[in-house]
């Protein structure tokens, strides 16, 4: 499903819930964490357990080379400059690339898995996920248990939560946040990517006269610069509108990364991987509070978020110990310069389109 190959994922994800619900797998493995290893064997049922193996496992091995396989073809892509579709309306759905914000995702995906990928425009995960989500709340007594945990009584909390239901949203939670996350900052810079060719193509006259003293021909020169987002396409459909010619305007983008750095580089340096160790973490401790919460005073719900809560903390401490050379620098906000050239009568229209459009600064030279 991360990898977009949403027929296989969507077919693996139903047989990983039939067979797990058939095994009894869930409750297996809460038997078995909590000491009660007999009641775990007689639990489990060895006719539907042994088809779970192979394909778990066949499942990783085939993640694993179809990413290798993908990372290839994405490097040769952006070699080549292959083109890169950014708007396209079909009869049910209309697909478009923009700048959306990862942390918005990610608290959509806390408060319902799958709304955050909704947002993402991962449309197949988004509403797959959600399905699995809320099937899997039904079917594990979620909500009277915490009907149950707000009038007090922990024990009915336990005593009606069903582990073989419960123990699937941790991993539902955890995959809709992290995927949520990864998908929109790679989004973001596919984005960046295909705005910086449309400027690079339509906005670089070969003709433009850059900024210099006393040039003497009375014209000015307003320079800005902006965040790639389509509010820079809209203020040079603007500046165009007000009868300032394509040509008199120039656009560079700049480039984050050293061009001497190999692919491989520059992927480890994704701000991506800053929280996937939190992410992961957080699933897991996740799990492990829903497990012993059964056993423990406060119950499954309050030390599965006991346990997320701790997960990403400490997910983001060993991350910060481990990468504290390059976690607190800061890449500067600008990502592209727009330098306009018009005449005077002109410049303060131009200034107000800048500064409308959310530009990060504007300077004027004569």
């Amino acid at each position: 499903m991360q990898l977009c190959k949403y027929g296989t994922g969507i077919v693996l994800m139903f047989w990983e819930f039939f067979i797990n619900v058939k095994s009894h797998l869930n409750e297996a493995i809460y038997y078995s964490m909590i000491g009660d290893f007999e009641i775990a064997k007689s639990v489990i049922d060895t006719k539907w357990f042994l088809l779970y193996m192979a394909v778990y496992i066949f499942t990783m091995w085939d993640c694993y080379r179809l990413a290798l396989d993908l990372n290839k073809y994405s490097q040769l892509a952006d070699r080549y400059d292959a083109p890169i579709k950014p708007f396209h309306i079909g009869a049910i759905e209309i697909n478009y690339l923009d700048y959306r914000k990862p942390w918005n995702g990610v608290i959509w995906s806390l408060f319902m898995p799958g709304l955050g990928s909704i947002y993402a425009n991962r449309l197949p995960t988004g509403f797959f996920v959600l399905i699995c989500t809320v099937f899997s709340i039904y079917k594990s007594n979620l909500l009277p248990a915490f009907h149950w945990m707000a009038a007090g009584n922990l024990d009915m909390v336990r005593n009606s939560i069903s582990p073989q239901w419960f123990l699937n949203l941790p991993s539902l939670w955890g995959f809709a946040v992290s995927s949520t996350y990864i998908d929109i900052h790679f989004t973001n810079e596919l984005f960046k990517t295909e705005q910086s060719r449309f400027l690079a193509k339509n906005y670089q006259p070969p003709t433009f006269k850059m900024p210099r003293k006393n040039k003497g021909d009375g014209n000015m020169h307003l320079i800005s610069t902006f965040q790639h987002s389509a509010y820079l396409e809209l203020a040079l459909s603007d500046l165009e509108q007000e009868g300032i010619p394509k040509d008199h305007i120039f656009i560079a983008t700049l480039d984050k990364h050293s061009s001497k750095s190999s692919d491989i580089e520059r992927v480890h340096k994704e701000s991506a991987s800053r929280y996937e160790l939190a992410f992961i973490l957080a699933t897991i401790f996740m799990l492990l509070g829903s497990i012993y919460g059964f056993i423990w005073t406060w119950g499954p719900i309050i030390w599965g978020l006991i346990g997320i809560i701790l997960g990403a903390i400490l997910g983001l401490v060993i991350t910060v110990l481990h990468r504290k050379n390059k976690w607190f620098i800061k890449e500067a906000p600008m990502d592209v310069v727009v330098i306009v050239e018009c005449e005077q009568h002109n410049l303060e229209v131009a200034e107000r389109i800048m500064w409308r459009h959310k530009a990060l600064g504007v300077s004027k030279t004569p």
